[in-house]
């Protein structure tokens, strides 16, 4: 477990201040911080499903209660909240193969979530499966999105390998949607689960369509070249110099699976991650064989009570998540006591803990890494929530072995270029036979995929969201009738992502079935509800503009750049925390009557 001692030097908030400010104006001072390629601006990589072959069928023509875009849990949440609540036929699209989501597509190896599999994987006791391990990997929690397509009969409404082209909306028809296999379905209810992966991005290189070696996405990855398979053994490495850009999540799952295989393995990093222990381990059939009915739900309840600060008398899931929580004050709203010590007080007690806890982390890196030079690049300066913090016990130790080398790219120019045999750090070429990028995703809702939902009027979602994010309770959307998101913005958050889903889907799924007891076939929310909740919002987020300007250039920060009152702000997560969230959309759609919303 971490050491409670910290570093003297690092006991000064003073000194850490102007420690973590020096990092985060090295980064952001760096050319090109923001320049991106995604597929729809152009990008050097196949995209195309490699696992499942596309299956040629007839164009359907049809109409459907509720139409589903996305497979991946959120997905087949809201299409089994739906069908829970009388609502259908349901159509599920998607183009990936199969059921999974993010699941489908990432299967890198050593690719797993974060997240505890008992929690993580929804409807367990429905479907009857204890996980093998803490934390699953790829293999299994694919296989769980396909066992729930089995077990709620959900098989026969998806259509995949389908990718929408249009979302439009007419007061005749309600909503139309079109894909490229010549489909048309009209239907009442959209919801948009598509999940917050869609777009891997590369940075905007100079050269990056001259590579002359193997390139690709850790979304897409080419096992045809590496070999192996989920769990390592990538022959196909051998005798190979690599690169991997990138130190996020993916990266840090990845290393180690590929380190032992490859001749020379370079690890291009900008900005050190947070690395928490991992501690996974097998399943115990005694402590599953206790479980008793409803054990998942309060599971779940006791775990997001905890990561957003609340208080439980045990602590169920005991992992690194509500270890830091518990040490650290959360940013996600949770429960704030009423207190006689002033904002600037707790915010000094709140930064001061911060520092005692990244010190820790920081020191476990000098105890597992045994170089040097590569333990002090791995140091994470900034605060704990700055970035999405990551868990993994291979990680730091793959940096010992001697075929590792960590480059550092956070310098001004960063990764300069690539060339025909490799890529140009601080005018040094580094011959590489592959580029790995594990580089992110960009998801951006009002435009996904390229494809435009036009609501009322023909006013697009771009358009509408010109100015950042507009939204009733991160649900509904003025202009768009019967219009339902699932996602992160506007809505109450928790680090289990399913469980906020479970929620939405359960939310969005009572509402269809209450405005249709009532006799209505449209609901939509109205201009000054949607301004009132945004402007609730940004209220509430402001006093995060001087937390995330501290912070070193990430997606959590607009890459560095300010935010503003408008977009930025405006795209941010309810302040309240999932489970406030939850009471006021029960309370506004059970009590009130859909106060700010109009019915048709």
């Amino acid at each position: 477990m971490l050491d409670d001692v910290m570093p003297a030097a690092e006991d000064d908030l003073e000194w850490a201040r102007a420690k973590y400010g020096a990092e985060r104006d090295k980064r952001a001072g760096r050319r090109g911080r923001t320049a991106y390629r995604t597929p729809d601006t152009g990008i050097a990589i196949d995209l195309a499903d490699t696992y499942i072959p596309r299956i040629e069928r007839a164009a359907r023509d049809e109409q459907v209660g509720a139409l589903v875009i996305g497979a991946g849990f959120a997905g087949v949440i809201a299409a089994i909240e739906m069908r829970r609540c009388g609502v259908g036929p349901i159509r599920i699209l998607d183009t990936a193969g199969d059921f999974g989501g993010v699941w489908y597509w990432n299967r890198y190896p050593g690719a797993q979530c974060d997240v505890e599999s008992y929690i993580y994987l929804p409807y367990l006791e429905e479907t009857d499966y204890i996980p093998k391990e803490k934390y699953s990997h790829q293999p299994e929690i694919l296989a769980h999105a396909q066992r729930l397509g089995r077990h709620f009969d959900l098989y026969k409404d998806a259509l995949f390998h389908t990718g929408v082209t249009e979302v439009r909306w007419s007061d005749a028809e309600r909503w139309t949607v079109r894909t490229d296999r010549g489909d048309t379905i009209r239907s009442n209810f959209v919801v948009m689960a598509g999940g917050g992966q869609d777009q891997p991005r590369l940075p905007d290189l100079p050269g990056l369509d001259d590579f002359h070696g193997r390139i690709f996405h850790s979304c897409r990855w080419d096992y045809e070249y590496t070999g192996g398979d989920a769990s390592g053994n990538c022959t196909g490495l051998e005798g190979k110099r690599v690169a991997v850009v990138g130190t996020g999540a993916s990266a840090v799952q990845v290393v180690p699976y590929i380190a032992p295989s490859a001749a020379h393995l370079y690890v291009l990093q900008r900005t050190p991650v947070v690395v928490g222990e991992r501690l996974n381990k097998p399943t115990d059939p005694a402590w599953a064989a206790t479980l008793e009915p409803g054990w998942q739900d309060r599971r779940m309840f006791n775990y997001s009570t905890l990561v957003l600060g609340g208080q439980q008398d045990e602590d169920l899931v005991d992992d690194g998540w509500t270890h830091a929580t518990a040490e650290l004050a959360s940013i996600y709203g949770g429960d704030r006591k009423e207190s006689d010590v002033s904002a600037e007080a707790a915010a000094e007690a709140a930064e001061r803990a911060d520092l005692r806890y990244m010190a820790k982390l920081r020191g476990r890196i000098d105890r597992v890494v045994h170089k040097e030079a590569a333990a002090e690049l791995l140091k994470p300066w900034y605060r704990y929530f700055c970035k999405r913090p990551t868990f993994n016990d291979l990680y730091l130790p793959a940096f010992n072995r001697d075929n590792v080398e960590l480059v550092d790219v956070s310098g001004a120019a960063g990764l300069e270029r690539l060339t025909e045999t490799g890529f140009v750090v601080d005018g040094t070429e580094y011959p590489v036979d592959a580029i790995i990028f594990a580089s992110g995703f960009a998801s951006d809702l009002s435009s996904r995929k390229g494809y435009e939902i036009a609501g009322r009027g023909g006013v697009t979602l771009r358009e509408h969201w010109r100015d950042g994010a507009r939204s009733l309770h991160g649900s509904l959307i003025h202009g768009f009738p019967n219009l339902f998101l699932m996602g992160t913005v506007h809505v109450g958050l928790t680090i289990n992502y399913t469980e906020m889903m479970l929620r939405q889907g359960r939310h969005l799924a009572r509402t269809i079935e209450l405005v249709r007891e009532r006799g209505f076939g449209e609901i939509e929310a109205s201009a000054q509800a949607e301004d009132d909740y945004v402007e609730a919002i940004v209220d509430a987020r402001e006093a995060d503009v001087a937390f995330h300007a501290a912070c070193t250039p990430g997606y959590f920060n607009n890459e560095g750049m300010p935010l503003k009152r408008g977009k930025g702000l405006t795209d941010a997560v309810y302040p309240g925390g999932l489970f406030a969230w939850v009471e006021m959309v029960t309370d506004w759609r059970e009590h009130q009557g859909f106060a700010g919303a109009t019915l048709r």
